[in-house]
């Protein structure tokens, strides 16, 4: 006969052998040298809501708390947002009108700000963004930059 004492005792070994099993066969596997750029910029123009929708690579986002920072509070959206992605999976977005290029990494359900790369003065007429391997090129009538997720690279 099996006594109440024994049944507890198989009953613990068993949920910490399930424990164990668990664990040892959990989530583990991480995929290495992933490449998130995207070849060429999206350009996207934000509703008059200030959402930017691109369904080329799935991304949207209000860009008003960016417009605000940019130009102030009440200020016009511009009529085009730039927007790339290098291959550690960072964002560069800008616009014409703006002096800064907004560096940025996702998070869930968010795009935090990493750094603002100021690159012009008069702020940019006609921006572009190219997929550069090891950087981001930015180019705006005669002027070219290279960009990486600190600022200008020489």
């Amino acid at each position: 006969m099996v006594s109440t004492k024994h049944l507890r005792f198989l009953g613990n070994l068993t949920v910490v052998m399930l424990l164990a099993f668990t664990v040892a066969c959990g989530p583990s596997l991480t995929l290495t040298d992933v490449d998130y750029s995207q070849p060429m910029e999206s350009v996207a123009s934000p509703d008059q809501n200030g959402m930017v929708n691109y369904i080329g690579t799935g991304i949207s986002f209000d860009v008003t708390p960016l417009n605000v920072k940019e130009r102030g509070e009440g200020a016009a959206l511009p009529e085009k947002v730039r927007i790339i992605r290098n291959r550690d999976g960072y964002y560069f977005v800008t616009a014409p009108g703006y002096r800064n290029v907004y560096v940025f990494t996702p998070e869930e359900r968010a795009l935090k700000m990493e750094e603002r790369i100021r690159v012009s003065d008069a702020g940019l007429a006609n921006p572009a963004f190219n997929q550069q391997g090891t950087h981001i090129q930015l180019i705006d009538g005669n002027t070219e930059l290279r960009l990486s997720k600190s600022g200008i690279v020489n």
